[in-house]
């Protein structure tokens, strides 16, 4: 039987590196598409929600919104961290409207239903004569969330193995100390693209010398990872930073101390990875900047960026990180002008897939893990 253009788009992509076509624009742009993602990328895997010092002690607490979910994490009382759907166990109304915060309890804002930090029903008004109604019957719903180096991973999916099994392959970083890095900074960026988009611009330097010449004056392209890196759930790998500049900055140059562990090796390399499918994590000699992706819809996604340093660099005189943080939302802001314009042009009539540049082997790693995921079927 011979196969749709549809199915030659795909089969095309999903080819090896050498001979593979980039993607048909459609996968961008299709709301049933979109709706897909939400359902069985974002509702089946590990998401990073952010980096357990963000709630280091009990009432903080954040909210992260993915497709059409909102989920509360907190530490509660005792010092464990949980997850909640934003979601009142009386009739579905959102609980927590902030983003952030720190608080003794969650109320829901329509019928005064008082919850607890551990999710536990504690008042619900007037309730005493419904017959049969038990406070302890209505807790507030968890998600399953776990920690894997200090960041902190939630799963929609109960039956989902662990964050540790999904990333079981993922390299050991250990000397890094990830766990016990503070934040010092972030930008929250709403940006008109696919999430797609996003994650292909990462795992790419082609235009790197085009559209950031303050990071091309720096990083050697020319290092970029050979076809082979990456894992099961993960892609990425190391990039040289050149003989004359230390650190990823606006002048290529700082005095900060290096991360704790950070080796030889380390102090002339950052180490970029895409936690699939959400978390852009990216390790620089004198600091940890993170990208978490959150789809709002097939042409537009929220992106909270967030840096990290260690105690002990914090602790260091004249400590200001201010210059990493100047040159990635420079940066930033330079990518997502690209991917929306790259969504713009996908959509059009006149776009055809093309070939990928030698230098895109991470790009074409992840189309190919988006491909087989979502189309195995029509694969042959």
């Amino acid at each position: 039987m011979a196969i749709t253009e549809r199915q030659a788009q795909l089969v095309a992509t999903a080819r090896d590196f050498a001979s593979a076509m980039t993607p048909p624009g459609w996968i961008y742009w299709d709301t049933e598409l979109y709706a897909r993602d939400v359902a069985e990328i974002f509702g089946h895997m590990w998401l990073c929600v952010g980096h357990q010092s963000r709630i280091r002690n009990p009432g903080e607490f954040f909210v992260f919104d993915v497709g059409w979910e909102s989920i509360i994490v907190v530490t509660d009382a005792s010092g464990v961290t949980r997850a909640f759907f934003n979601v009142c166990r009386h009739r579905g109304t959102r609980i927590v409207s902030e983003s952030s915060g720190k608080c003794r309890g969650f109320l829901c804002p329509y019928h005064a239903w008082n919850y607890d930090l551990d999710g536990s029903l504690r008042a619900a008004p007037m309730m005493d004569d419904t017959e049969g109604f038990a406070r302890s019957d209505y807790p507030l719903r968890q998600v399953r969330l776990e920690n894997f180096m200090g960041f902190l991973f939630i799963n929609l999916d109960p039956e989902a193995p662990p964050v540790t099994e999904s990333f079981a392959d993922f390299p050991d970083l250990q000397r890094f100390d990830l766990p016990n890095l503070e934040r010092i900074g972030h930008h929250d960026y709403q940006v008109d693209t696919n999430w797609k988009l996003v994650c292909e611009n990462y795992h790419e330097c082609y235009h790197c010398a085009s559209a950031h010449p303050q990071l091309h004056r720096i990083s050697d392209y020319g290092t970029l990872p050979a076809n082979d890196v990456g894992g099961e759930n993960y892609i990425g790998g190391p990039m040289a930073i050149k003989p004359r500049f230390n650190t990823m900055t606006m002048s290529g140059i700082t005095e900060r101390q290096t991360l704790p562990g950070c080796t030889a090796a380390d102090q002339r390399t950052v180490h970029y990875f895409n936690l699939l499918p959400n978390f852009l994590l990216s390790i620089c000699p004198d600091y940890v900047l993170s990208h978490t992706i959150r789809p709002r819809g097939p042409e537009q996604v929220m992106i909270e960026t967030e840096w990290f340093c260690s105690k002990e660099q914090i602790q260091q005189a004249g400590f200001d990180p201010s210059d990493a943080i100047e040159f990635w939302d420079t940066t930033n802001k330079q990518d997502w002008k690209l991917c929306t314009d790259a969504l713009r042009g996908l959509k059009s009539a006149g776009h055809r897939p093309g070939r990928y540049q030698s230098g895109e082997n991470c790009a074409h790693r992840f189309d190919r893990w988006y491909i087989e995921k979502m189309f195995d079927g029509e694969l042959g």
